[in-house]
């Protein structure tokens, strides 16, 4: 009897630990339909029951997100199945050791709305209680989302699942790659290029550029070198090292494709100095960081140095937000200003969450992408496709032309439903905007077919804005006629004196230290000359 009632209990304690009643193993294979290939992509998985994140593979809660530190230390691809990458928070309040605070209550990314996401192998599987879930699967602007609700019903049977990310737009296809322009994280290991190959394979990002972070003290995001013997470029991902640098309270600036880092601490403060050393370096691209927010300091310092006229490219949009007002004031000033965009992971939520288009041609390369990038051949969007041609030519063109002549503009929009429902398109120049079309039945194609008359020299440029804060942005295509500038002769007065204001304030504290930095006063000096010859023109 004592055996027999031992044998029972154990039996109980057996039946007690079966796995149907702790949970139940879930396969997910996740394939892309052009290829039918496995391809890793961002994932979530959420229980509809308690509304909790887990993860794979023992489906733990995801009760904390990865810290800024992690991307410093650097994180090292595993290849396991069921290996994720970081887990990135994508909306609410954070702060600069979870995600960036900028975002407030905006998601990152406008048609991911699920509170994290992280990096999953395509091919992994997840032990699940039983219950009501939900999978959401993101792969990048091109790709359809998916979001998907199922039941896991218990017993102790494997279940597969097959995802399959569709394309909604192929924009390799008509010759555009995206990329990334701002992201941190060391390339002094090859597991931490494996995970930044992988990582941009999830996102569908073509080129990633991985700036090492410089500061009065040092430098952060170490990489293993610079220029090309020291990219990794395989199935049409690049990943280029650069730098964010110099960095202060007169903004940050981004050298992109260098052949080697320019720093230099006893002349940090003079920008001057490092967009000439960057720009003899062949394939070199300067920019400046953080337009789209007016973050770091960009009042304090933009106004002085985009003076040197050696700026390409300015962050357009990032962190959901697009700093057209200050874009448009700057063009009408006759600054050719290249419109690009970056996550600037850590502070970013995600890789790729906001891209800079460009426009390749058939043959993608690091190289091409760079000249296309130097040329302004490019849109920035955070998930709608937008196309602006005036007479064939792309974004960034110069087109000569006779005064009272008329080009051919075409302006196109698509975007899908799971990206974002299309609002409006604009026609922009010096004069506003010149033409805006609306989309009452909520079609994911919108198109502009405009004769426009030239009357003046001007930049001209196109936006599509859709109901979730979906945006895309181009370039300008730049007219020139009678050999006249760019600038508005009416609205150039007022945007100057903001410009003025801007450098006296600088002059004022720079003259208020106990030692004054002659170089930067005669720097701002320089300035203030180079606005009073445009005043001068008018």
């Amino acid at each position: 009897m004592r055996y027999s009632l031992i044998l029972i209990l154990s039996v109980l304690f057996l039946l007690g630990c079966n796995p149907s009643n702790e949970g139940q193993k879930i396969n997910i294979r996740i394939v892309e339909k052009a290829s039918g290939e496995i391809t890793p992509v961002m994932a979530c998985i959420t229980s509809i029951d308690d509304g909790l994140v887990r993860i794979p593979p023992e489906a733990a809660i995801a009760d904390s997100v990865s810290l800024t530190k992690d991307f410093y230390k650097g994180i090292a691809f595993q290849r396991e199945r069921n290996w994720i990458g970081p887990i990135r928070k994508m909306n609410g309040i954070g702060d600069n050791d979870d995600r960036s605070f900028v975002y407030k209550n905006l998601p990152s990314i406008p048609h991911w709305t699920e509170p994290v996401a992280y990096q999953v192998s395509g091919d992994f599987s997840i032990t699940l209680p039983p219950g009501k879930w939900r999978i959401s699967l993101e792969h990048g602007n091109e790709f359809i989302p998916i979001h998907e609700e199922f039941t896991v019903p218990g017993g102790d049977r494997e279940i597969t699942k097959t995802y399959t990310m569709k394309r909604w737009i192929d924009l390799p296809a008509q010759g555009w790659y995206s990329g990334d322009v701002h992201v941190h994280h060391p390339t002094t290991k090859q597991a931490f290029k494996d995970f930044l190959w992988e990582y941009a394979k999830a996102e569908d990002v073509h080129l990633v550029n991985i700036l090492e972070m410089g500061h009065h003290k040092g430098t952060d995001f170490h990489q293993e070198g610079f220029g090309e013997e020291f990219r990794t470029c395989k199935d049409d991902i690049c990943l280029v090292s650069g730098q964010e640098g110099p960095r202060s309270t007169y903004g940050h600036i981004i050298g992109l494709n260098v052949n080697v880092m320019v720093r230099d601490t006893s002349t940090y403060n003079y920008y001057d100095l490092v967009f000439k050393k960057l720009q003899l370096q062949p394939g070199a691209v300067v920019g400046y960081a953080h337009f789209s927010w007016n973050g770091c300091d960009l009042p304090r310092g933009f106004p002085w140095y985009i003076t040197t006229e050696q700026i390409d490219f300015v962050e357009l949009l990032q962190f959901s937000m697009i700093n057209t007002m200050d874009y448009y004031d700057y063009l009408n000033l006759g600054f050719r200003i290249t419109a690009a965009a970056g996550s600037d992971i850590p502070w970013g939520s995600t890789l790729g969450e906001v891209r800079t288009f460009v426009y390749t041609g058939d043959n993608f390369s690091a190289d091409a992408w760079f000249d296309g990038l130097k040329k302004g051949h490019t849109f920035v969007s955070n998930g709608p496709a937008l196309f602006l041609e005036a007479d064939g030519s792309l974004p960034g063109s110069e087109l000569i032309r006779s005064k009272g002549s008329t080009t051919n503009l075409n302006v196109k929009a698509l975007s899908h439903d799971g990206i974002g429902k299309i609002e409006r398109i604009e026609i922009y120049n010096n004069d506003g905007l010149i033409m805006e079309k609306l989309n009452p039945d909520g079609d994911d194609e919108l198109e502009i077919d405009l004769a426009h008359t030239l009357k003046k020299s001007q930049w001209l440029s196109a936006a599509v804005y859709c109901e979730n804060g979906a945006v895309a942005h181009t370039t300008p295509i730049y007219f020139i006629i009678d050999g006249q500038p760019t600038w508005d002769p009416e609205k150039a007065p007022g945007i100057i004196v903001k410009q003025l204001t801007a450098i006296q304030s600088i002059e004022d504290e720079t003259r208020a230290k106990e030692k004054v930095d002659e170089g930067i006063i005669s720097r701002l000096e320089d300035a203030r000359t180079f606005y009073g010859a445009i005043m001068k023109s008018i």
